[in-house]
């Protein structure tokens, strides 16, 4: 008989909730999503929890009937939000699974379960360790309400990261780094320095043209036809192919193996 003794086990990944956190429109529910698709591709047991009121787009890529979906809030009142939290999280902890939790742009609901909860002690002690995903765009005021958020520090332990998405630049010059005085600013110095993980989100510039067509970003990548009833145009089905492989590319390269879900 074979020794099995020696043979390796499969090194398990430890459960994350991933939190992210930034105004409405900032790309967050778009990054959430290629970073729930990659640790799911990757074979980890992720949850998708949708508690953005306003843009439903997780929920319509993970709906609650399918593996990786759960039910969202019925309204966006803290109590409600709270109750919808404290389930999705038990079900998470259930399934020892890995959860990603989109609250919209409603920072002030997320800062006060936050603080109200003292989440990052809970989910350290549950063994869900919390990755807090900042998202911001290159235009100071974006830049200064999720500072105000980091600062406050109603969200901590784990992992910090700060999503520079480029896509929210208002110069149409693509040519220029949108994020050049960012980098030079002393805030974002002492957030590096604190250990916050810079990642860049690049530009789809297309995004217009693929919404047009009722289609999200991964049913282009996928060539799904739209609502015109006709093939996506080539072009945008490259450009959005490429998109998701620059930024899964950026998450990789700022070791996306130990924070991601």
């Amino acid at each position: 008989m074979a020794d099995t003794s020696k043979v390796p086990t499969a090194p398990t990944h430890t459960p994350r909730a991933l939190w992210r956190i930034g105004r409405g429109r900032s790309g967050g529910s778009l990054g959430c999503a290629v970073i729930a698709q990659h640790a799911i591709g990757l074979g980890h047991k992720v949850l998708v929890a949708d508690g953005d009121i306003n843009n439903p787009m997780l929920s319509r890529l993970y709906p609650p009937e399918g593996g990786h979906g759960v039910g969202r809030p019925k309204n966006a009142t803290l109590e409600t939000c709270k109750v919808w939290l404290a389930d999705t999280l038990a079900t998470a902890l259930e399934r020892q699974a890995s959860v990603v939790i989109d609250m919209g742009g409603g920072d002030r609901i997320s800062e006060e379960l936050a603080a109200e909860s003292d989440l990052g002690h809970f989910l350290a002690a549950s063994n869900l360790i919390p990755t807090y995903a900042y998202f911001t765009g290159p235009e100071r005021d974006d830049f200064e309400h999720m500072h105000r958020i980091w600062a406050s520090g109603a969200f901590q332990g784990g992992t910090s990261l700060l999503v520079l998405n480029a896509g929210l630049q208002r110069n149409t010059n693509r040519a220029e780094n949108p994020f050049a005085w960012l980098r030079q600013d002393p805030r974002m110095i002492a957030m590096t320095k604190a250990g916050v993980i810079p990642i860049d989100m690049p530009a789809l510039t297309c995004m217009k043209y693929i919404e047009e067509e009722g289609l999200s970003v991964f049913e282009a990548i996928a060539n799904k036809t739209g609502q015109s009833g006709r093939p996506l145009n080539p072009l945008w089905v490259h450009m959005a192919q490429k998109w998701l492989k620059d930024f899964t590319s950026n998450l990789t390269k700022e070791g996306a193996d130990e924070w991601m879900p």
